[in-house]
């Protein structure tokens, strides 16, 4: 089983490290991972591609899908190129801000294989929301030197205090899980709206109405290291 996680990285380079180390330490039988980034070149503190070069020399499959600023702004355009350029068997569109569990993977393997063998629609997983300003001032003041694989990753951040914990039901853009036979049934794009500036949220919407809908499934936990949405900041 290939999984490729289709990753849109705009200014969240230090936590694109974080959650890259996740994906670096999943243990036990998980599937074959591909991670596709989108990105525009030169864009953060550290660039994406050196935390794309660090972490292919740590043994990640990574693949690059470059973006100008302007195709940027809105996520539809990366995802769909996502879906086009691809060879795997399922597509996981992510928030490029999250941590796994060590095991998520292998217990989505099992899951996929043995449940959920049929489902054409959408799957979408609950997340663990950190707290906003907690995860600010943990990275305002984190003295690491970036890119750098961070250790232990989920068990440093499940100790960190939690805002809400949600989404299982609503298939939100940080997890919208799909066979990649079923979207290519479905038109094969991720969203037929390219021309706006920033249509994250009714991209992801018009994904799911465009699958058939959405189903909500049980997996192991993922963190999502909140953030205010002030797009000039940098992360």
């Amino acid at each position: 089983m290939i999984i490729e996680l289709c990753i849109h990285c705009w200014n969240y380079q230090r936590r694109l490290n974080w959650m890259l180390s996740s994906l670096n330490q999943q243990v036990g039988d998980k599937p074959d991972l591909l991670i596709n980034i989108a990105y525009s070149p030169n864009n953060g503190n550290p660039s994406t591609e050196s935390v794309i070069d660090f972490f292919r020399k740590k043994g990640l499959k990574i693949k690059e899908t470059v973006l100008n600023e302007t195709q940027m702004c809105n996520r539809a355009i990366g995802r769909n190129l996502q879906v086009r350029n691809t060879s795997a068997d399922y597509l996981l569109f992510a928030d490029s801000d999250h941590v796994y569990s060590q095991d998520f993977f292998a217990d989505l393997k099992k899951t996929l294989t043995y449940d959920l063998q049929d489902c054409n629609l959408v799957m979408g997983a609950d997340r663990i929301s950190l707290d906003i300003e907690f995860c600010q001032n943990y990275f305002k003041n984190d003295m690491r030197t970036y890119p750098c694989e961070v250790d232990f990753v989920e068990y440093l951040v499940q100790k960190w205090p939690v805002k809400r914990t949600g989404g299982r039901h609503v298939c939100a853009g940080n997890f919208q899980l799909a066979k990649v036979e079923a979207i290519r049934a479905k038109g094969g794009v991720y969203c037929f709206q390219e021309k706006d500036l920033w249509r994250a949220t009714k991209g992801d919407r018009q994904f799911r109405i465009g699958m058939g809908g959405r189903l909500g499934i049980e997996t192991k936990k993922q963190y999502h290291l909140n953030h205010n949405r002030d797009l000039g900041v940098q992360r």
